[in-house]
């Protein structure tokens, strides 16, 4: 290993004919060295490395990781993962960072923390009322962050992964109109010049920031096909066109003979009403795409003046999924509809049992220890089987 002044780091063979470099970071508080080291193919390669190395650490790029704490990493781990995150979901994760993990946990050195420590985090978020969905996201945001400080070498763990939530009782928001309540809801809309918006998203399932973006564009009317490309998002108060919220949200959907009536009927009411250049399928009275939180009002209006109660926009979503998954379709091709990337998703929030399946599926017990016979996979081929037997 050839000496250097102290702060240049060093070089060294290995056995493998690699060249390993480190980088003296500092001392812990035992006096133990804490190191910044790499391998690389070639000498002239390690060396490159270490210097770069010396570099970031005089600009403060590497400081001593048993000094960094949360407060300090939780942003640097934000920016790197900007690129690849909707402008919805980046505004909320700040939001989260500052609000909730920040003054629980900022202050904590990134190889201090225990999985205890953060397990108290989330019992004090849930004492204060907060609910199970924002306490997942404060949980995936700390594995997330901790786990690229355990890839950068920082930290020897990830203790977010086994820290787990406290257990909530199972509740649900969420709601599912039946096909009298679906009835009912579209009598309210159909005064109001957005009552085909209603049924069209009953009818597609599609979410609210989805149907708000969607473009004559992205319909083939004659073939029955329906593009998702885009998705609207309000982000501080502003609405940010962006993309589906997942990558299973770019989808295509095959529309139903009645839904492709439904928007020939939404394109004769936009010439009607002058709107000939209108872009969006759906707009305001003065031909602009439609603000989301508009819809949500609207939607919760209607409900109202329906008799209904309370109603969100997205229990539209939820009783598109739930109606579909009552007449049997399969549940992986209502979570492709609905664009979920797992159909557990679809089956764990979206499936709303509704009455009359329960009085469809009661029987007594008779009925139940009565042998049924088996479904015939193939009747034609059965049928032929058995006349091939009578003739032999």
């Amino acid at each position: 290993m050839k000496r250097r002044e102290n702060g240049e780091g060093c070089v060294k063979k290995l056995p493998s004919g690699s060249y390993r470099w480190q980088v003296t970071l500092g001392f812990d508080d035992q006096g133990k060295q804490l190191l910044k080291s790499g391998t690389e193919k070639t000498k002239k390669d390690a060396d490159r490395a270490r210097v770069q190395a010396v570099a970031d650490q005089q600009r403060g790029l590497l400081p001593v990781p048993s000094q960094i704490r949360l407060a300090e990493w939780l942003p640097r781990w934000l920016e790197l993962k900007r690129p690849n995150l909707a402008p919805k979901t980046l505004a909320n994760y700040a939001y989260v960072i500052e609000r909730h993990l920040g003054p629980l946990l900022g202050h904590r050195r990134l190889q201090d923390l225990k999985p205890s420590e953060v397990r108290g985090a989330y019992v004090k978020l849930a004492d204060q009322g907060f609910s199970k969905s924002l306490l997942h996201q404060v949980r995936v945001i700390l594995r997330q962050a901790l786990q690229e400080a355990l890839l950068d070498e920082i930290v020897s763990r990830n203790v977010a992964e086994v820290a787990r939530l406290p257990n909530f009782k199972r509740s649900r928001t969420a709601r599912a109109l039946d096909a009298r309540e679906v009835t009912v809801f579209l009598k309210a809309a159909q005064h109001h010049r957005l009552g085909l918006l209603f049924e069209f998203v009953i009818a597609s399932g599609l979410r609210r920031g989805e149907v708000c973006a969607l473009k004559w564009a992205h319909i083939d009317l004659d073939k029955g096909l329906l593009r998702v490309r885009e998705n609207l998002t309000v982000v501080n108060g502003q609405a940010t066109l962006g993309t589906p919220k997942t990558e299973s949200g770019v989808r295509d959907l095959h529309l139903a003979p009645e839904t492709v009536a439904l928007l020939r009927r939404q394109w004769t009411a936009q010439q009607t009403q002058g709107l000939t250049t209108a872009e969006h399928v759906f707009t305001g009275a003065d031909g602009r795409r439609l603000y989301p939180d508009s819809l949500t009002k609207l939607a919760g209006r209607l409900a109202r003046q329906a008799g209904l109660g309370a109603v969100r926009f997205h229990d539209l979503r939820h009783t598109y999924a739930s109606l579909m998954l009552s007449m049997g379709v399969p549940m992986e091709v209502v979570s492709e509809k609905l664009g979920h990337s797992r159909p557990s998703t679809t089956a764990d929030i979206y499936r709303h049992v509704f009455l009359e399946e329960h009085e469809q599926h009661t029987f007594a017990l008779g009925d139940l220890l009565t042998p049924r016979p088996l479904r015939l996979q193939n009747p034609d081929r059965t049928a032929a089987q058995g006349d091939s037997d009578q003739v032999a």
